[in-house]
């Protein structure tokens, strides 16, 4: 194999591996890749938490903000999926550029983002997601009837005695649904 075929090769798989990891439209962590890298850190949280029970005073705090946006259907429905995936772009960029490098983002699927926060507790996870909420608030998008005006729901929970990864993010996604019943455009903390 020639060095230019073997660099063709290379680009290829990091193609393949971003297509399997990353959604294309945001550029965050799609489901798969968001759970394989979330994992790995949720089994360390709990391994450091069986630890503390014989080293008190040490603890890695884990906590999950579940953001779904408002009234995506409708946006789509009356504007097109042309701006409806406007809006997941700029509301991913946001998240990015909000948090940091360190921690997890991913897309769940349609308008749901989940967010692992690693070294984050339950007040910190809080005020972080009062930011997010404020700068998505503050987003707006051109169209054709003038500008949309964009909000999201968030629900914020920190590790307890969660079994798995899934409970966790479960707990948060029935904070973002009482966000939703109580008005939208909030943060709801469990």
């Amino acid at each position: 194999m020639t060095k230019h075929n073997i660099r063709k090769l290379l680009a290829q798989i990091k193609k393949l591996e971003f297509l399997a990891y990353y959604d294309e439209l945001t550029k965050v962590y799609n489901r798969r890749g968001f759970f394989e890298n979330s994992e790995k850190i949720f089994k360390a949280v709990v391994y450091r938490k069986k630890e503390l029970e014989r080293r008190i005073g040490y603890r890695i705090p884990l906590s999950i903000i579940f953001l779904d946006i408002d009234n995506f259907k409708k946006i789509n429905d009356t504007y097109g999926h042309k701006i409806g995936d406007k809006v997941l772009e700029r509301v991913a960029k946001v998240i990015k550029e909000r948090l940091r490098d360190s921690d997890i983002i991913g897309r769940l699927g349609g308008e749901e983002f989940v967010i692992a926060l690693i070294g984050c507790d339950l007040n910190s996870a809080q005020k972080i997601a009062e930011d997010l909420r404020q700068r998505i608030e503050k987003l707006t998008i051109k169209t054709f009837r003038g500008k949309l005006k964009i909000t999201a729901s968030l629900g914020v929970v920190s590790y307890k005695d969660e079994k798995s990864l899934q409970e966790l993010i479960a707990r948060a996604d029935q904070a973002m649904y009482r966000a939703k019943k109580g008005g939208k455009n909030r943060v709801v903390v469990l």
